[in-house]
């Protein structure tokens, strides 16, 4: 009699758990449909979204890699024309150029331009256009390539107080580009007759270790010419500026 009481308690048993699993999986799938009912559009909605988004993604991608294919077809055909000796037809295409496409091209047209002036003796448009190209330049370095590139156009063009205006955000940037800003402000500093500038600028050269062997050497041989910071009892600098015709 026991074992049958047991038996039948555990039959008893189970069926309650099955109707109670039974239970509980109707209320889930109760549950469920409601869920769908109230927020199944906007989920297919949000699902429509994500896919026309991911479309429309790939076809802006897939058109900016055209356009900058067709820009860099076009920038190395103003080369070629460059090459071949029709100036004319390169600096208009470059114009062309730096006003469309992406702005790498753009800025690397309008440093190519400036440097066709330059050739030609417009040293006046090769600055501006140089001063243009850093302001398109979507990049710090190809930026500072451009401004370093119109300072020695303007070390020609222009007083020192206005080239070390141009040249001192380069120095402070700490980028190898600096260096090179050192020296050419020294050498520009020397010509104006400002020795101290000249020297500081030197000085920081030859105890950059980071910096170019070439520019240190340089900076060496300049400070060597300017000679030491001069002493009240000397009287004042003695060494002369250089002779204009060059920075070197």
């Amino acid at each position: 009699m026991r074992a049958g009481g047991v038996k039948e308690q555990r039959r008893v048993t189970n069926e309650t758990d099955s109707f109670v699993q039974e239970v509980d999986e109707s209320l889930r799938q109760d549950r469920a449909l409601a869920f769908a009912k109230a927020y199944g559009p906007w989920l297919i909605g949000l699902f429509v979204v994500f896919l026309v988004g991911i479309g429309g993604w790939q076809l802006w991608h897939s058109q900016q890699t055209k356009t900058a294919r067709a820009q860099a077809d076009a920038y190395y055909a103003a080369i070629e024309l460059a090459q071949q000796g029709d100036m004319d037809g390169a600096q208009a295409a470059l114009e062309r150029l730096s006003g469309q496409g992406p702005r790498v091209y753009r800025a690397m047209a309008r440093m190519q331009r400036a440097a066709m002036l330059q050739s030609e003796g417009d040293l006046d448009a090769a600055l501006a256009e140089f001063d243009a190209a850093a302001e398109a330049s979507p990049d710090n370095l190809m930026r500072d390539t451009a401004r370093l590139r119109a300072a020695y156009i303007a070390a020609e063009t222009q007083d020192f107080a206005a080239l070390q205006t141009r040249l001192q955000p380069l120095i402070d940037s700490g980028t190898r580009l600096s260096f090179l800003a050192r020296e050419l402000l020294a050498i520009q500093a020397w010509k104006a007759g400002q020795n101290d500038v000249a020297r500081n600028q030197l000085e920081n050269l030859t105890l950059a270790f980071d910096a170019p062997e070439a520019v240190r050497q340089r900076a060496q041989l300049a400070l060597s010419v300017i000679g030491p910071a001069p002493t009240p009892a000397d009287g004042g600098e003695t060494a002369p500026a250089p002779a204009e015709g060059g920075n070197e």
